[in-house]
């Protein structure tokens, strides 16, 4: 028998990987047309890496609850979440130029410190330093782990 943990961190590996590969095509493209230079472009692709599992396991989250074996239901469920951090995550206006209120809500979002190392790297421009940035990628995705852990342990049974 296989443990909850192993199912979830495998999945969340097969999500990881897919996430990673379909990433690195516009990463690539910044090298080749020197648009960021190598220890950028390092930077970058770990900072992708650890996105990547702070995303997965971010999903991994969100199909957790409610109980359901039906994939639209956690698709509408992930939508609702998702799609909100787009727009508090400095994609669209730089942390730096939102209000304090907006500095707050996006300091929520995994998407705002992945955002704001992008910005290091590629724009020589970011608003929290690059240490709080990866960190708060860790922090998240350890947080989202345990949490997507623990709540399959309790909803597994209810989705048989």
């Amino acid at each position: 028998p296989t443990s909850i943990w192993a199912i979830i961190l495998g999945d969340m590996f097969s999500s990881f990987i897919f996430g990673v590969v379909i990433s690195m095509i516009p990463v690539f493209f910044t090298i080749t047309v020197n648009i960021i230079d190598v220890l950028s472009f390092l930077m970058l692709f770990f900072s992708l890496i650890l996105a990547a599992f702070c995303f997965s396991a971010l999903s991994i989250l969100l199909s957790a609850y409610p109980p359901t074996d039906v994939p639209a239901t956690v698709m509408m469920l992930s939508s609702l979440i998702k799609f909100p951090l787009v727009f508090i995550s400095g994609i669209f206006m730089p942390v730096n130029q939102m209000p304090f209120l907006g500095k707050a809500i996006a300091s929520f979002s995994p998407l705002t410190f992945f955002t704001d190392l992008l910005r290091h790297f590629i724009l020589n421009n970011g608003y929290y330093s690059l240490t709080i940035d990866f960190l708060m990628l860790v922090v998240f995705t350890l947080f989202f782990v345990i949490i997507a852990i623990k709540l399959h342990e309790k909803t597994i049974v209810k989705r048989f």
